[in-house]
């Protein structure tokens, strides 16, 4: 105050302390400044730092559960515990579905839709139809059924028909006991001569060469087992030795048709197992005199057609065989794969696409590919170059997994598709030995790729019937198919 001078006061230690006790418990008290460590709760007003407020948790959020995929989506920030955006949440982003093409619905009702709707086509043909075997009354009423079904989904369906060299056979042998000749089912091998001969029947093993006598094979009929080496090699082997003729029998249930991939030089047949176990149990001790023939002549077969126009240029065809091995319900080979194709053409009826989409059901593959290859041999040039690329469908209904063959650029976009949905696929060579429709536009240099499944074992068999068959993987390769069709315009190297 104005007249009175300042003056400091002295105080002692004690004091000092005293009254900066008193000073801090008023402070304390009224929440100034924080007290001692106690077990009072912390003040509500105190922010939580979710960095470090609970270090028990992982340091990376919780990913939302997975969805059924229906379109692409962006990837949510790692930062963020929110589920990706609905489609109508935001515009798609430019990787998404604003612009063509739309990607194949791909969630789990979608491809157990395709599933169910492929099983039904498959049974109708293995159980309904049963076996279909190439150039017979029942290949044509599987080609009957598939125009009625085609026309059914709004498609304009026609048979392309077509002559097969069709080799026939006949099986004959008689006993000394003097009774009539008894006649044998047999199937032509693939690349048989066409003669009759007669001759004594020998057991000559798997036709290796240390299973041929030591005094060769002349004038006599070879009665060889399948298995472990090929057909050609064992006509061939005991040809050289003298045979007249050939016959094998199957090393499984049932009976087979093969090939000897080349001509051979003499006539040569295949027969089921039960009647060679029989013939060989006669042998040696009852002398078997047989009679083989192989003759020539051309059967009936057909393709099945049908098409998706466009006013684009180029065409895309997705086949399937839908004949069997005589006596042989197919379900497997190939019911699964021409359930598939009717599936597919189902689903994608009315749809447009920037190039003609071409159904083919081929009729006559058991026996050489045949429908096929006068599919692709009848075409011009020009009708040949406009073809982009071929989807073939065969045996992919058994065991647990696709497999996928063919060009790269093709197979290489299936196995993203099948590595976002899920769906277990093998990308690699096809089965060894073996061979479909693909092969005869891949020879006339045509992009192939071929969809096949992982188990063949009880193809051309009896055991081919409906109980072994995996639904689920009609579904798959309906899914991959569907994916592929509506992307491949936009491949790099579709078109040229």
């Amino acid at each position: 105050m104005p007249g009175r001078t300042s003056s400091v006061v002295k105080k002692s230690p004690a004091t000092v302390l005293i009254l900066t006790g008193l000073t801090l418990a008023w402070l304390v008290a009224t929440g100034c400044v924080a007290g001692a460590p106690t077990d009072a709760p912390t003040p509500t007003h105190t922010p939580t730092l979710t960095a470090t407020a609970h270090p028990e948790r992982p340091t990376s959020p919780p990913q939302p559960a997975p969805q059924p995929v229906i379109q692409e989506e962006p990837t949510p920030a790692p930062t963020s515990t929110r589920p990706p955006p609905t489609p109508s949440a935001s515009p798609p982003p430019p990787t998404a579905t604003a612009t063509p093409p739309t990607p194949a619905p791909a969630n789990t009702a979608d491809r157990n839709r395709l599933a169910d709707t492929a099983f039904g086509y498959l049974r109708d043909l293995a159980e309904g139809l049963g076996a279909r075997a190439s150039a017979t009354e029942q290949e044509l009423e599987a080609a009957e059924y598939l125009l009625a079904r085609f026309t059914e989904l709004g498609y304009r369906p026609a048979l392309q028909e077509f002559e097969r060299p069709a080799p026939a056979s006949r099986l004959s042998l008689t006993l000394p006991d003097g009774a009539a000749a008894e006649e044998i089912p047999a199937f032509p091998l693939d690349g048989s001569a066409f003669w009759e001969v007669s001759g004594p029947l020998v057991f000559v093993g798997l036709g290796r060469a240390e299973d041929l006598p030591s005094g060769g094979l002349d004038g006599k009929v070879a009665l060889i087992e399948r298995g472990e080496i090929t057909f050609r090699s064992k006509v061939n082997q005991v040809a050289e030795a003298g045979a007249v003729a050939a016959i094998v029998f199957n090393n499984r249930p049932g009976g087979f048709r093969g090939t000897l991939g080349a001509a051979g030089d003499i006539p040569a047949v295949a027969i089921a197992r039960a009647d060679g176990t029989r013939l060989r149990e006669l042998l040696p001790g009852v002398p078997v005199q047989v009679t083989v023939t192989v003759e020539e002549r051309a059967e009936q077969s057909r393709n099945v057609i049908a098409e998706l126009p466009s006013t684009g240029d180029g065409v895309v065809v997705v086949g399937a065989h839908y004949d069997t091995v005589p006596g042989v319900d197919g379900a497997n080979d190939n019911a699964s794969g021409t359930g598939a194709l009717l599936a597919l053409a189902g689903e994608l009826a009315g749809r447009s696409f920037p190039f003609t989409l071409r159904f083919i059901a081929f009729g006559s593959e058991e026996t050489g590919l045949h429908g096929s290859r006068h599919y692709v041999a009848q075409l011009t040039d020009g009708e040949l170059a406009e073809i982009r690329a071929m989807v073939n469908l065969d045996s992919v209904g058994g065991g647990s997994s696709l497999h996928a063959t063919g060009d790269r650029w093709l197979t290489a976009p299936v196995a993203e598709t099948a590595d976002r949905e899920g769906i277990a696929l093998t990308v690699g060579r096809g089965n060894r030995g073996s061979s479909s429709d693909h092969a005869s536009f891949r020879d006339a240099w045509v992009p192939v790729i071929y969809f096949h499944s992982d188990d063949s074992s009880r193809i051309h068999t009896p055991q081919d019937t409906l109980e072994y068959v995996n639904p689920a993987l009609l579904g798959n390769v309906a899914t991959l198919t569907l994916d592929l069709l509506e992307s491949l315009e936009s491949l790099p190297e579709y078109g040229r």
